[in-house]
């Protein structure tokens, strides 16, 4: 049996394969990154509602100012909190998993430490790449 990773009773993580509610997937050639895509929606809607509010805040009443700056300042701090996991795989449909950044972060910790042991110790990575100082 494969060692158990990340269990956290919705999402497995084991040496073989990483698992979500509805798919699984096998390490070896799993791939995932984190969207911070909350934070920047909720930034852009409290920007347009600062907007609103000085374009139009003379016709609105208090309760509605209140409240559309309420959504303003609450937003970018629910944003702040919440990431989305994206985990791809080479004939898988892709997962999102949307949750708080301290579950994103330990699930996305795990798969990259399975990966990383996964290929011998060496970072999973095309060495045929080079970086900008030695391109042509």
């Amino acid at each position: 049996m494969a060692k158990r990773v990340y269990d956290d009773g919705t999402y497995l993580v084991t040496e073989a394969i990483v698992a979500t509610p509805r798919r699984f997937y096998p390490v070896a050639n799993t791939t995932a990154h984190i969207r911070r895509d909350p934070l920047w929606l909720a930034l852009g809607i409290a920007g347009l509602g600062l907007a609103t509010l000085g374009v139009y805040g003379d016709l609105l009443h208090q309760g509605e100012k209140a409240g559309l700056l309420a959504v303003c300042l609450a937003g970018p701090v629910v944003g702040q909190q919440v990431s989305i996991l994206s985990i791809d795989a080479v004939g898988h449909k892709r997962a999102l998993i949307v949750g708080l950044k301290p579950r994103i972060r330990c699930l996305y910790r795990a798969i990259r430490a399975v990966r990383v042991v996964d290929s011998g110790g060496q970072a999973a990575f095309n060495h045929d790449f080079q970086g900008e100082k030695g391109t042509k």
